[in-house]
């Protein structure tokens, strides 16, 4: 309802600098698992060289514009004799991308996720397109191998944490890094990795890093020369048996050295080259950070050029993927026998997502997330949707099923079901299509009689709005929007104009909770007519006492507009013992309303 008719009432792959240019080069964890510059092809299981040797720099590096016309143009075209052979190790099967802020600061608005294209867009984009087509030709044999087939990702949401000061300091070493992972994984803070159906790992964590922070890894710095501008790796330590695949991604905007040296596209665009680069070797390679000889568990990987990404280093092209054209760099191609583009899906297609994608359900109760289908080329086709194997005591339906849209996934813990947290993956399928997404499902204990309700006046009933911060007309009591109880709701947005609407309130979580599940209760109605394009967002933000956005719970947009109201719900429990600042933020664009209605909002903790 536009609020117009009211009247008044957002080998690791390790990427080199080469005085004065940065290539995207891989190795391992530890300097003394470089891998070498070239080595004997006549042996499986070959040690690799220790520190005295320098790591791998392969491809053609970006040229410095200044000395470009002495150098000569970039060349597009794999090394002779380039070739992936495998070696035995894991690859990512099905990759479940969560991206990670490490700690406060300026952040690109693109990584942040607060302007589209996100980063999260793109994680979400490339890993059900092309690039599954490319990589189908690096499929793990049974004998001889892990026995795995690449499959389309899904990116699992973005998360922001707060490091311990003793590794947040203005040089970050990837040991810092590593243990700061695991710790924050086992905090809660972060989503435990899943495993696919071999048992190897599908989580890849992709961390970025804000402006002044460099990175020491294996005797080399982050956008400086003679050092990188990404890399990915492996954990030495393991978690639950299993080593933890990450990736690390120092800050490229101006006035960084990765600003000059990762790329000639736009700043986004070479976060989205380099990323793409780290992407699909851990994809392919995903233990390289703790092999030791050419042998598993190293994955595919050239002797003589180093990984997938390596031996196409900083070239890069354009790719289209669900409708938005992205940077990326070319990757090589066993069967095209050079550095080649991702291919291009053509005919009709769907794509899907979940919001919110991590949940958290009280035994006893229920929670909801929407699950979307977005079309791409001219795709009308409907889609029936259904779940992996869920905890035991734990149901799930979706409200319309075959979808041609979105439907309400609603899962329903009984009072014994089993806690913990697990990775539950949705299907879509139409015809011969098939794409997958996932959640990350908490049930939490009922907890006895140690239930707390945090938000006060969620109902917005109040004489006033206190203790929420409103902007000037969310409060409403116009029947053009009605609650869904009581007189009174929180109405954002709904002019037709550019326009941001906020509605906040301060928590204090406490640190004792075993779980913390903040719902709510929305109406989305819109005047736009797209089927395919977000114009107009609702965002659910987590935020410190300094506004630093800690976490984006969940997006809601134009696309999700519904008759009456639906509870949605979110985890919190990652912010235990901490104070925070719960926000809801509409944002309008130039044309064509969009009304997000909040009523009801409570945060149970136990």
């Amino acid at each position: 309802m536009s609020r117009m008719l009211r009247g008044s009432a957002l080998f690791l792959a390790l990427i080199l600098l080469a005085l004065p240019v940065m290539a995207q080069v891989s190795h391992p964890n530890d300097a003394d698992e470089r891998v070498p510059q070239s080595q004997s092809h006549g042996t499986s299981a070959q040690p690799l060289p220790v520190l005295s040797l320098q790591p791998l720099h392969h491809g053609t590096p970006w040229r410095d514009p200044n000395t470009s016309a002495t150098l000569g143009p970039v060349g597009f075209a794999a090394p002779a004799g380039a070739h992936l052979s495998y070696f035995g190790g894991p690859i990512i099967s099905n990759v479940q991308v969560i991206q990670v802020l490490y700690g406060s600061g300026s952040y690109n608005p693109q990584v942040a996720g607060t302007t589209s294209p996100t980063m999260g867009n793109f994680f979400a984009d490339i890993t059900s397109t092309g690039l599954i087509s490319l990589l189908q030709q690096y499929n793990t044999p049974v004998s001889g191998g892990t026995g795995q087939t690449f499959g389309n990702g899904t990116f699992a949401g973005l998360f922001q944490i707060v490091p311990a000061a003793a590794n947040n300091g203005s040089t970050i070493t990837d040991a810092q890094i590593q243990s700061e992972l695991l710790a924050q994984i086992n905090a809660g803070h972060l989503p435990a990795p899943v495993l696919d159906a071999q048992g190897n790992p599908n989580t890849l964590y992709m961390i970025y890093f804000p402006p002044g922070k460099t990175i020491s890894q294996g005797g080399s710095n982050s956008c400086q020369a003679g050092g990188f501008c990404a890399y990915h790796g492996t954990t030495s330590s393991t978690l639950n048996a299993k080593h933890v695949l990450y990736g690390v991604l120092p800050d490229m905007q101006a006035g960084s050295g990765c600003s000059t040296g990762c790329g000639t596209s736009t700043v986004f665009g070479n976060y989205t080259s380099v990323t793409s680069h780290e992407l699909t070797e851990a994809m392919t390679d995903a233990d390289v950070g703790i092999a030791t000889t050419f042998a598993a568990p190293l994955g595919w990987y050239d002797q003589t050029n180093g990984e997938i990404g390596d031996i196409c280093n900083a070239q890069q092209g354009s790719y289209t993927a669900n409708g938005t054209t992205y940077t990326i760099q070319l990757e090589f191609s066993n069967s095209a026998n050079n550095c080649v583009n991702f291919p291009v899906v053509s005919g009709p297609n769907f794509s899907l997502s979940a919001s919110p994608s991590s949940l958290s359900v009280t035994q006893g109760t229920s929670g909801s997330s929407t699950i979307t289908v977005t079309p791409s080329g001219g795709f009308t086709g409907s889609v029936s949707l259904s779940t992996s194997a869920l905890p035991a005591g734990v149901t799930a339906s979706f409200g319309t099923n075959p979808t041609t849209g979105s439907s309400v996934l609603t899962f329903t813990a009984s009072s014994t079901a089993t806690t913990g947290t697990s990775s539950i993956t949705i299907t879509g399928v139409s015809g011969t299509l098939s794409h997958t997404t996932s959640i990350s499902l908490t049930i939490a204990a009922s907890g006895g009689g140690g239930a707390q309700q945090l938000i006060v006046n969620g109902g917005f009933e109040a004489a006033t709005a206190s203790p929420w911060v409103l902007t000037t007309g969310v409060l409403n009591t116009s029947a053009s929007e009605p609650p869904h109880s009581g007189v009174k709701d929180a109405w954002l947005d709904g002019y037709g104009t550019t326009h941001t609407d906020t509605a906040d309130q301060t928590v204090t979580i406490p640190s004792t909770a075993v779980s913390a599940t903040l719902t709510f209760w929305l109406h989305i109605d819109t005047a736009e007519t797209t089927t395919t394009t977000a114009f107009d967002t609702l965002k659910i933000q987590v935020l410190n006492s300094s506004n630093t956005v800690l976490a984006t719970l969940g997006t809601f947009s134009n696309l999700n507009k519904a008759a009456g109201y639906s509870q949605k719900s979110f985890s919190v429990l990652s912010f235990k013992g901490q104070t925070v600042k719960i926000r809801f933020i509409g944002t309008e664009d130039t044309s064509l309303q969009t009304s997000f209605v909040i009523d009801d909002v409570a945060l149970n903790v136990q």
